[in-house]
C-alpha cells in the first residue's frame, strides 16, 4: 500500500540512521504517512501519545478511501464524541475517524486518552485491523 503512494520528494529525515526502525520509518516519511518535524527530526525514541498513533491511522486510512471512497466517507463523517477530547482539539479529525473505523478504541466512558503513550501491544493491534482493512489478512 506505501510504496504504490510515494512522494515525488523523498523525506529528509537526519536521525534515523542509527534505528533499529529506519526502513520503516523511511517508508511512511516518502510516503506522507508520517512527517519528521520542521528541523528534518524524527525522533524515533520519542513515546508515541495515543493522538500520535490516531494521526497515522488516519494517514493510512486515507490512503485507503481511494479504493473504498463509500466507506472512507463513513469515518470521515462519523463526527464522534469522545468525553475527554473535544472536536476543536488539534487532532480531533484524525482520532475520530481511526475510532470510527475500528483501528483505536476508546476505553471506559467513551474516553479516548490522547496523552497516554501507546503500547506495543496496542500499536500491533492498530496494525492489525489496518490490515484486515485494506485486506492484506
Amino acid at each position: 500500500m506505501l510504496t504504490s503512494a510515494r512522494r515525488g520528494d523523498a523525506a529528509l529525515i537526519t536521525d534515523v540512521r542509527s534505528s533499529w526502525a529506519a526502513t520503516w520509518i523511511m517508508s511512511v516519511a516518502r510516503a506522507g504517512v508520517m512527517e519528521p518535524f520542521s528541523n528534518h527530526a524524527f525522533q524515533p525514541r520519542t513515546v508515541i501519545r495515543r493522538t500520535d498513533l490516531a494521526q497515522a491511522v488516519a494517514g493510512l486510512l486515507a490512503r485507503m478511501a481511494a479504493q473504498n471512497p463509500a466507506r472512507a466517507r463513513a469515518w470521515e463523517n462519523a463526527r464522534l464524541k469522545f468525553s475527554d477530547l473535544s472536536p476543536s482539539h488539534v487532532a480531533y479529525p484524525a482520532v475520530s475517524i481511526a475510532v470510527a473505523s475500528g483501528v483505536l478504541k476508546t476505553v471506559g466512558e467513551n474516553a479516548f486518552q490522547p496523552s497516554k503513550p501507546v503500547t506495543g501491544v496496542e500499536a500491533i493491534e492498530a496494525i492489525a485491523r489496518i490490515q484486515a482493512l485494506a485486506g492484506s489478512r
